[in-house]
């Protein structure tokens, strides 16, 4: 029973310690997991009318970015992801896309 009383501590302080976290500490968190694990990712880049442009390996993560005018008043002018691949080449689109943990293509 002791056991039990100390691991809900320990739980409840940890999820307390993780929520309090800002957004870029929880995803270099996630990041930091994801490297240690060794998962691998897998972007799908879809033309407007749906058909597959690009699908690849991603090395690393890929990462959305939102570009704003310094007014704070207007929406964002324009938001795109970008990635490495396996063979550290940059690629950048803001075009749909799709980001899976498996290879699409061996399905």
């Amino acid at each position: 029973m002791k056991r039990k009383v100390i691991l809900f501590i320990l739980l409840s302080f940890l999820v307390i310690v993780l929520g309090s976290c800002r957004n870029e500490t929880q995803n270099q968190i996630r990041r930091s997991i994801q490297d240690f694990t060794a998962a691998r990712m897998y972007v799908t880049i879809y033309s407007l009318d749906g058909s597959v442009v690009f699908e690849g390996q991603v090395d690393g993560k890929v990462t959305r970015s939102t570009t704003s005018s310094s007014n704070s008043n207007s929406p964002a002018e324009g938001s795109y992801i970008y990635w490495f691949d396996e063979q550290g080449r940059y690629h950048q689109t803001d075009m749909p896309y799709l980001v899976t943990s498996y290879d699409r293509r061996s399905e």
